[in-house]
């Protein structure tokens, strides 16, 4: 059954069980709630005084320089980094370990927990009334005009080539395997019978694949995610599972797989999770496809009410926490974690008696 709990006693008991579940080693850390400062006010207030930020918190000069493309300080790729602060949230993008934000590139940098970035950033920047000097920080943060989404040549390619799940054999064996079929009324996820699957940036081939179409906060099709399939299973020899491009500069991306009707949405990792929570507590329900998108998730705005169907891990549930704490005071926020030993929602549906 899950365990179901009000946000503040679920971010708590999610801290203790970082604590004591996976062994973290103790760090300075303070509850973002008890100081008054949230990432929102934090990004607001900085804008273009984020290098500086990061500077002083040890990011080195050379991992800051605006635009120029170089090493990656948290994965050491050697050109395939870039810190641009475009959207005055210390944004940065790698091709290797994505793209993020300020307190993402300190996270992964030092190893720090989301509430220890944003609390070493606000007592940088001077803003928790305890430090002699205050940084400058910036009137408004930096924002850039919408540029429509352009999907890739490839993902227009698949989209004209996509078909219903049920007209698929390997894609129908796979949901069924997973308890997962039929799909809801209304559900987009789609299916392609021999889409190309590249490893290493060679094509080894042509698989059936199961085709999920991820929208931004806006509703615009930016991308596609595959998961390719080989006898009714996921294809093995290289990742299965695949964005077809990158979702540089695209806010709130999710797979939206069921229609949104009123204002309660649910958003999970993967797209089995959210499926399979949609089938266990009968809520609408999106796949933000990782741990890090979760965590920048932004839902329509006329949800008012949001579950967050947590996987029970450790980057899952700081993903979680991340969310909670950014939405606090514009929607109502739930959160859900499977009891032990499931990992995730589909780990539950799939223990459940046939």
């Amino acid at each position: 059954m899950a365990a179901v709990m009000p946000p503040v006693l679920a971010l708590a008991a999610h801290r203790l069980a970082c604590q004591l579940c996976f062994a973290r080693a103790s760090v300075h850390t303070v509850n973002a709630a008890s100081s008054l400062v949230r990432a929102a006010d934090v990004h607001a207030r900085l804008g273009t005084a984020w290098p500086a930020v990061l500077a002083q918190l040890g990011i080195e000069d050379r991992f800051l320089r605006l635009k120029k493309a170089g090493p990656c300080p948290a994965c050491a790729g050697r050109d395939r980094y870039v810190f641009d602060n475009r959207r005055g949230h210390g944004d940065f993008f790698c091709r290797g370990c994505g793209a993020g934000d300020g307190f993402e590139l300190l996270q992964r940098v030092h190893g720090w927990r989301f509430s220890e970035a944003l609390h070493r950033v606000a007592e940088a920047a001077g803003l928790l009334g305890k430090q002699s000097r205050a940084l400058p920080v910036a009137n408004s943060p930096v924002s850039a005009p919408r540029v429509p989404a352009s999907p890739t040549r490839r993902v227009r390619e698949i989209l004209r080539g996509d078909c219903e799940p049920c007209d698929v054999a390997d894609a129908r064996a796979y949901l069924e395997s997973r308890r997962l079929w039929p799909l809801p009324q209304g559900c987009t996820l789609r299916a392609h019978a021999a889409a190309e699957f590249w490893n290493e940036r060679q094509r080894t081939g042509r698989f059936p694949a199961l085709v999920a179409v991820v929208r931004d906060v806006a509703g615009e099709a930016v991308t596609l995610h595959l998961t390719y399939l080989a006898g009714g299973e996921k294809l093995s020899g290289g990742a299965p599972r695949k964005l077809l491009s990158p979702l540089t500069e695209r806010q709130g991306c999710a797979a939206r797989l069921t229609p949104l009707v009123g204002e309660l949405l649910g958003v999970a990792e993967g797209l089995e999770t959210a499926l399979a929570a949609r089938k266990l507590h009968r809520v609408p329900t999106w796949a933000a496809l990782n741990a890090g998108l979760l965590a920048k998730f932004e839902p329509p705005p006329q949800v008012r009410r949001l579950i967050v169907f947590a996987d029970r891990d450790a980057p899952g549930l700081e993903a979680a926490d991340r969310l909670i704490e950014r939405l606090r005071g514009h929607v109502r926020v739930e959160l859900r974690v499977p009891a032990a030993p499931a990992k995730d929602w589909a780990d539950v549906l799939m223990g459940q008696p046939a």
